[in-house]
């Protein structure tokens, strides 16, 4: 049985968001959409609502990896500019992350394009 036309568009538009995903990051082969995404999207929303994201949610938030292999994308996207890691609280020990203005520009590009897409998809 093939898709009604409706999921094809559907398909068409996820497909769509992956590959506006992978440009938005330059097609760097170290910004996979399943490495990076959980890590990015949640840290800039946890951001937006005004609650950053600890260091250890974080971590959590990735979806594989062992935590040697979290911690390290987490670094990575530090040191490329896409995160920041604060030390908060009272005695310092604890620490936030957040987007940089420059990841913060090119999540709302991404989603403002792909949110463009997904509509005219579902229209």
């Amino acid at each position: 049985m093939s898709p009604d036309h409706d999921l094809i568009r559907w398909a068409n538009a996820l497909e769509s968001y992956a590959r506006d995903w992978d440009s938005t990051f330059e097609n760097r082969p170290n910004y996979f959409t399943q490495e990076f995404w959980y890590l990015l999207v949640g840290c800039s929303i946890a951001h937006w609502n005004g609650k950053p994201m600890t260091v250890g949610a974080a971590c959590q938030i990735m979806k594989s990896g062992s935590n040697r292999t979290r911690e390290e994308r987490l670094k990575r996207a530090v040191t490329d500019g896409y995160l920041t890691k604060e030390r908060t609280g009272e005695d310092g020990r604890a620490a936030v992350v957040r987007p940089t203005p420059k990841l913060e520009r090119m999540m709302r590009e991404h989603f403002d394009r792909t949110l463009r897409e997904v509509r005219e998809a579902v229209r």
